[in-house]
């Protein structure tokens, strides 16, 4: 009888391993620094669009309380609110401290059972690291037609940027400082 023995090889070669994790290495670092600006314009999206609401929110519920609020954007501190006066501080975390930017909210009848509840209603950098706000923002939105003053709040990370533009008309809008399309938003003209 004959006896055949195997002449194929089992498992990878050193040098095979070694071409495998040249290659991903190589491949980890094309790769790191895109994932480095993805999560970058992650979070100047998230922080903008989180500032956009906001400013939404105050522009709706002007024209649907009857009442003109105001709209505060502090860089120094990174925080944006909005509240019936206009001595509103965004640094206040307790809805019934003077000067907070918080809103009445709930019933408005006579008596305990009838008094409404102060809403916080503020967005702070806390969740947006290195997002930065390098403008002063400050505008009220009028009860009647919703319009406003012409501002603009910039963000920026890096070296991304992007704005939130409020005309007098009050329409608001997100759009990028440069004239190139950035991240789905169009350039601000």
């Amino acid at each position: 009888m004959y006896n055949k023995q195997a002449s194929g090889q089992q498992g990878f070669t050193l040098i095979e391993a070694m071409i495998v994790v040249a290659v991903i290495a190589v491949l980890l670092a094309v790769a790191v620094p895109s994932f480095s600006d993805f999560f970058e314009k992650n979070r100047l999206k998230r922080a903008t669009e989180a500032v956009y609401g906001l400013i939404t929110k105050a522009r709706a519920e002007s024209v649907i309380r009857d009442r003109d609020l105001f709209v505060i954007v502090d860089s120094g501190t990174w925080c944006a609110g909005y509240a019936v006066a206009d001595d509103c501080n965004c640094t206040l975390t307790n809805p019934d401290a003077v000067g907070a930017c918080s809103v009445p909210v709930g019933p408005l009848g006579p008596g305990p059972a009838g008094a409404a509840a102060n809403v916080l209603q503020r967005v702070d950098g806390a969740n947006f690291t290195d997002v930065a706000i390098t403008s002063d923002f400050g505008s009220t939105f009028n009860s009647i037609k919703g319009t406003a003053n012409n501002d603009t709040v910039n963000l920026t990370i890096g070296v991304w940027a992007l704005n939130i533009v409020v005309n007098t008309s009050g329409r608001i809008r997100i759009c990028a400082p440069n004239a190139n399309r950035t991240m789905g938003y169009i350039g601000c003209s």
